[in-house]
């Protein structure tokens, strides 16, 4: 499997996922602002998303490791997909019937209250039937992974997007604000669907098994689907506590993080997605044959990768914070006051995108050992971290102490999981590493500087050209910096690129 274009695939196709969701945002930001309807989606919104990001990644994290050591015997793995498939037909259906049932007091518990409880409720009800096709969406997703194919579910993000779209375009006009709950099931719906034809070219056929006592499989992987599910439930129960800390705040800071939040959450889907889903069913095969050197050399490579594609993104959030909102925010209702309420809390969210991304793909270095139960300690101490952290940060910086919790808890949770895999399996980083952050500290600062010191004459630009052109001047410089300094990352990219533009066209002379 070539890593590097696999990675380029997937970034990609997640890009257009992201910018599909990201004009979402702007269409319920043009349509509401930042008042109580906003807020009442956001939340609402919430247990969807924390579905589509908890449950996808818990299939995946106990079924690759179990269908990659059955693929690498040349064992059969359709009986195992029949009984997953029931068992997750079972539990999703059963969950989406409860969370209908009980959409007031969710919505209590998420923070709400009154009119706006009322409203999130009715939301919620429209929202829950999406468990069942994110259910769906992780089990698939998770075979398809497991042949180490990444495009159709990739794909799925942009159909998800897609219709999303589409139906709150189509609906929001004849339903009001319960569209944007109805189009946000349907999106959930389009992305389970590409997935089908996948299944079909590795000849899954879908049939109902309830047997499942005897099958040693199942049996080991429910041993660790639990601490994977908790671990998972814990680390987005930083999302949950972020609702209930920004809704005990003035009106309007719940939308604006959750505006500045899905800015940063389009790099991190892309760089960290096209890295994490390739490498995850790699050091899970590096694992079941033995090949522990392989495996290190491969963590090390991905957490260098990541590093040089998100320390500068950091960078660039803290630089431009204002005029990023501006560019993607400010029509319609989406005033002044919600620009600076969403540029106040972006800077602070840049900073935690490195801690995220090492802390999810060192915890899928644990998971490709079959090791559950550490993620999970370091889960809950993270959330200890995190609501200490805002308890002390937001008397000073209000919604911004919320933002800056999360990138204290995700560097201090990304830092233990480092040093007790170093502990379990030994040296994880060469000093080829550490010369690699060095560099790119290096790189990032000209950067920065270069940027703050032409901004004096870019200002006169209209705001489009002006962050085209800072942008484009910044991606030339770091990477101008990192290729003087030699850094052999950079070089392999570039390689990779101009050897694929070298190539010679098939058929030609």
């Amino acid at each position: 499997m070539n890593l590097l274009k696999t990675a380029s695939m997937i970034i990609v196709l997640t890009l257009v996922g992201r910018l599909l969701g990201f004009f979402r945002s702007i269409y319920v930001g043009n349509l509401y602002g930042t008042d109580k309807i906003t807020d009442a989606f956001n939340t609402a919104a919430t247990i969807p998303l924390t579905l589509f990001l908890v449950i996808p990644g818990a299939i995946n994290a106990v079924l690759i490791p179990t269908m990659r050591g059955m693929l690498e015997k040349d064992e059969r793995t359709g009986e195992l997909y029949h009984k997953m498939l029931t068992i997750v037909l079972v539990v999703f259906t059963l969950i989406a019937a409860l969370g209908i049932l009980f959409a007031e007091p969710i919505a209590m518990l998420l923070g709400t209250k009154g009119e706006a409880m009322e409203l999130t409720a009715e939301m919620l009800r429209w929202m829950w039937p999406s468990a069942i096709f994110i259910g769906l969406t992780g089990l698939w997703s998770s075979v398809s992974n497991a042949h180490q194919h990444f495009f159709t579910p990739t794909v799925s993000a942009v159909a998800n997007g897609a219709v999303v779209i589409v139906g709150m375009y189509l609906l929001v006009p004849h339903y009001g604000s319960v569209g944007l709950a109805i189009a946000t099931t349907l999106g959930y719906l389009a992305a389970m669907l590409p997935m089908l034809a996948t299944l079909k070219q590795f000849d899954y056929s879908h049939r109902l098994v309830f047997h499942w006592r005897e099958d040693r499989a199942l049996r080991e992987m429910g041993e660790r689907v639990i601490p994977i599910l908790i671990g998972a439930v814990v680390a987005q129960a930083t999302t949950f506590l972020e609702r209930g800390f920004a809704n005990g705040l003035e009106g309007g800071k719940l939308s604006a993080l959750a505006n500045a939040n899905q800015l940063v959450q389009m790099p991190m889907a892309i760089f960290v997605g096209a890295f994490t889903l390739p490498l995850f069913p790699l050091l899970a095969s590096f694992v079941k044959r033995g090949e522990m050197d392989q495996m290190k050399g491969t963590l090390q490579k991905g957490l260098a990768y990541l590093l040089i594609l998100l320390l500068p993104v950091s960078v660039g959030f803290i630089v431009y914070a204002e005029p990023i909102v501006r560019l993607a925010f400010e029509r319609g209702a989406f005033d002044e006051r919600s620009v600076m309420l969403t540029a106040w809390a972006l800077p602070f969210y840049g900073l935690a995108l490195y801690g995220l991304a090492a802390r999810d793909l060192i915890t899928r270095a644990f998971y490709a050992l079959e090791n559950t139960r550490t993620p999970v300690i370091i889960g809950v101490v993270g959330i200890g971290v995190y609501t200490i952290a805002n308890y002390l940060l937001i008397p000073v910086l209000d919604h911004g102490g919320i933002a800056l919790g999360t990138a204290i808890s995700a560097f201090s949770q990304a830092l233990l999981l480092f040093v007790l895999l170093w502990r379990k399996i030994g040296v994880l980083v060469q000093k080829s590493f550490l010369i690699t952050v060095l560099k790119t500290v290096a790189g990032c600062a000209v950067m920065a500087a270069a940027l703050i010191g032409v901004d004096p004459w870019l200002t006169a630009l209209p705001l489009w050209l002006y962050m085209l052109t800072g942008i484009g001047a910044a991606v030339v410089v770091y990477f101008a910096v990192l290729t003087i300094l030699r850094e052999p990352l950079v070089s392999e990219l570039l390689q990779k690129v101009l050897k694929r533009r070298s190539a010679p066209v098939r058929g030609t002379q």
